[in-house]
């Protein structure tokens, strides 16, 4: 009995360390930008805004509304859930926690008001996303901003 317990724990000291270096690997390959990058908002070099405001970035990304100032349609591309380029854009630019953000889109959810922001897995998944896709707006890295995309805000 002593021996079969010893075994269980001895598996179970295990699967916690395994465990423990699976979560800081996922970490460390979903924490993709550095902490002093700064973050800039893009949208695809054809679309015709050039500028944005705190607030009409704030309103497109939470569903306020779905155009640009000019009229055009407004795609928002999120970046993946608990990244950390995503929790510092809500702090950062939407000036609220990630768990204000779920907790907004969840109302609206609730009521059939609209669909939270597509969420893609990298930066570089916005650019390509943004290569396509002229009515997108999306967040990345500003040392990743390349001849295909504009700052709209920073």
């Amino acid at each position: 009995m002593t021996t079969k317990r010893t075994g269980i724990v001895t598996l179970f000291i295990h699967l916690v360390v395994v465990a423990m270096f699976l979560q800081a690997a996922y970490a460390a390959e979903n924490d993709n930008e550095s902490i002093g990058d700064d973050i800039v908002v893009v949208v695809s070099r054809l679309n015709p805004v050039r500028d944005l405001t705190r607030t009409q970035v704030e309103d497109i990304f939470l569903g306020r509304t779905q155009q640009f100032p000019n009229g055009q349609r407004a795609v928002p591309i999120d970046q993946a859930e608990r990244s950390t380029i995503r929790e510092r854009f809500n702090e950062e630019v939407l000036a609220r926690t990630s768990a204000q953000v779920r907790s907004h889109w969840s109302r609206i959810l609730f009521t059939g008001r609209g669909q939270p922001p597509r969420s893609v897995t990298s930066s570089e998944e916005v650019l390509r996303v943004l290569a396509t896709q002229v009515q997108g707006i999306g967040y990345i890295e500003r040392r990743l901003v390349d001849d295909s995309v504009v700052v709209v805000f920073e």
